[in-house]
């Protein structure tokens, strides 16, 4: 079978479709991803080397500047407008004719879309084809969802093409950290959520500590809100309650800032979450989707200073539910982490979770469950919901 996967192209978006491509090369399918230049650089070594990469489409930079050139907002902090335009209008504009064009040529059976793209769910629509949306954190809340399910609305007119719903939603959002009040928008189906890791090839290099008897904190910031003044205030913050520092640098910065603290303090350039984890008793971050759900996949509790996007929802429903423990300046971190650090209920509920996660079913179930249901629709026979496999 040939599947399609469709996401925005940004590590936190990209990443988390990731197990269900290998699960599904491993279970002998065709594998191929709609991306342009915005993808290639994030798929090499960090993607399974057997998914075939497809069109010709735009950097994500290249749609944040359109979104923020129509609207006149700012793409880190969106209002609904900038939303709408982001993951829908814009990206469309920019990347709906050409994906449609190399999928046709391609010939896709089923498409996996994650839950912010609008690209995936228009090849599939415009193909005939069966579509399943996969989070990447907690369930979108209704208000943006709503504003880009409106915001795609006109370009499908324009294209002559008829919105299909998706046929599955597959979640990789323990139960623990959802909003109770959240309804999920196609049949659910669980997945085992796991830190990113890297298919194949060498590991990353990581620093040692001189006295790795300390206990040691990860600092990230991930790939989009790591900025050279808030790293180095927050890595002497942490530092200052004498644990080692491992602080990942991001994407924009290229050397480390200098910094002060009790602490051992070293830095590395990106690196595989998964790996990250190793050793690690507590997960200092701004608090995006994938830090939050791979830190919890492996039982490890947070310190959470959300910075934007989803950032703030994700912190609030981890501190709802036992894990985390919420600041809002530099100078609460010290106390923060001292306090986690001993916090045995903390780590205990962290621990709770980590076990759910590993009770959902594995990417090569899901994947298993979406090629049946596909064969079924492209038979023409009657279609069991997914949720009921």
């Amino acid at each position: 079978m040939r599947i399609l996967f469709s996401a925005l192209p940004a590590h936190g978006h990209l990443f988390p479709l990731a197990p269900l491509m290998e699960a599904a090369i491993a279970g002998g399918h065709v594998v191929g991803l709609l991306g342009g230049p915005g993808v290639r650089p994030l798929a090499v070594g960090e993607l399974d080397p057997g998914v075939q990469l497809l069109g010709d489409g735009a950097a994500v930079q290249e749609f944040l500047a359109e979104a923020a050139r129509r609207t006149g907002g700012d793409p880190t902090r969106p209002d609904p407008a900038m939303l709408g335009e982001i993951f829908g209008a814009a990206r469309l504009d920019l990347d709906g004719e050409q994906a449609l064009r190399h999928a046709r040529g391609w010939a896709p059976d089923l498409v996996v879309a994650e839950a912010f793209d609008t690209v995936g769910p228009l090849v599939a629509a415009g193909l005939g084809i069966p579509w399943h949306q996969v989070g990447i954190g907690p369930g979108l809340a209704p208000m943006p969802a709503e504003v880009i399910e409106r915001a795609v609305v006109p370009y499908y007119r324009r294209a002559g093409i008829e919105p299909v719903p998706a046929s599955s939603y597959v979640d990789p959002c323990p139960p623990a950290l959802q909003d109770p009040g959240w309804v999920s928008p196609a049949p659910r189906l669980p997945v085992r959520a796991r830190a990113h890791r890297r298919p194949r090839g060498e590991p990353a290099v990581l620093p040692r500590f001189s006295d790795p008897g300390r206990p040691t904190v990860l600092l990230t910031l991930g790939t989009v809100f790591t900025e050279e003044e808030m790293l180095a205030a927050l890595g002497s913050a942490v530092a200052d309650a004498d644990v080692n520092v491992l602080a990942t640098l991001g994407l924009a910065i290229s050397r480390p800032p200098e910094s002060t603290g009790r602490g051992e303090l070293r830095y590395v350039s990106f690196a595989p979450m998964d790996q990250l984890l190793d050793g690690v008793r507590l997960v200092v971050a701004a608090g995006g989707s994938g830090t939050v759900l791979g830190a919890l996949s492996r039982g490890k509790p947070m310190v959470l200073w959300p910075q934007g996007a989803d950032q703030p929802v994700n912190a609030a429903l981890a501190a709802a539910a036992g894990v985390a423990i919420v600041v809002g300046s530099a100078a609460e971190v010290t106390g923060a982490v001292t306090r986690a650090l001993h916090d045995d209920a903390l780590h205990a509920r962290a621990a709770e979770v980590a076990a759910e996660i590993a009770h959902a079913p594995a990417p090569a179930e899901v994947m298993a469950t979406l090629t049946a249901h596909a064969q079924q629709s492209r038979r023409g026979e009657a279609v069991v919901p997914v949720a009921a496999r």
